[in-house]
């Protein structure tokens, strides 16, 4: 025995805290914590096994932190948090909170835009339907019901078919076609000319009256699906 009484020990033991080195200190009294781990941590010697994790998620090219547990941030599943990667690799960034692709849409809930008018030649397309017959026949529309999107077509031959839903009609543009009317785009409705028609490269030029169009350019260049063959 030193001959050291109690109290002494204490103040002794104070004095030698008060000396010793402050990095000294954090590491004796948490073994295997990183040396810049903020004092009032209780994540201990686990720590240093995450922060390499963390080191090998963020090599990877990642962000945020990995996963543990199989829980990610806010309780996310490792299922959950692939599929918005995925989401966000093909459609853009998610939005927060989303699962989902969030511009997808029903074709239904899309407005269509009716294109059928009264004298445009056509080709019935109805594989299965009720239209099968006549399917990929010719003919021109003689009446439309523009509420409905249904229009009555006089086939080639004499039969005509009555209330034919617009999905079932394609534009044509035959070789002999002299004159074509805009259904699609911002001169939908303008009627004119066509002077060139290039399948291959799916082009028709068509001359209209300046007055259909906006500016003195007649001479209109347009897509071969944006025209339609017009009696």
């Amino acid at each position: 025995s030193l001959g050291i009484t109690s109290p002494a020990l204490v103040l002794l033991s104070k004095a030698m805290a008060r000396v010793m080195p402050k990095g000294e200190k954090h590491e004796r009294e948490r073994p295997g914590a990183l040396a810049d781990e903020p004092r009032g941590s209780k994540r201990g010697a686990n720590f240093k096994d995450r922060a390499k994790e963390r080191e090998k998620w963020l090599k990877s090219g990642a962000k945020g932190f990995p996963l543990e547990g199989g829980i990610g941030k806010r309780g996310e599943s490792n299922d959950d948090a692939e599929s918005r990667k995925a989401q966000k690799t093909e459609d853009g960034p998610v939005r927060l909170g989303s699962t989902i692709k969030p511009f997808e849409s029903a074709e239904e809930t899309v407005k269509k835009v009716p294109w059928v008018n009264g004298g445009l030649r056509v080709r019935v397309v109805d594989e299965d339907g009720k239209f099968q017959a006549n399917h990929l026949k010719k003919g021109y529309v003689r009446k439309v019901d523009v509420d409905n999107l249904l229009a009555d077509v006089e086939i080639d031959g004499g039969d005509v078919l009555k209330a034919v839903p617009q999905d079932s009609l394609e534009t044509v543009v035959s070789k002999s076609c002299k004159r074509v009317e805009v259904v699609r785009g911002p001169h939908r409705g303008v009627v004119g000319d066509l002077v060139e028609r290039d399948a291959r490269k799916n082009i028709a030029v068509i001359m209209v009256k300046t007055t259909q169009v906006k500016g003195d350019d007649a001479r209109q260049e347009l897509s071969l699906d944006d025209v339609c063959e017009f009696k």
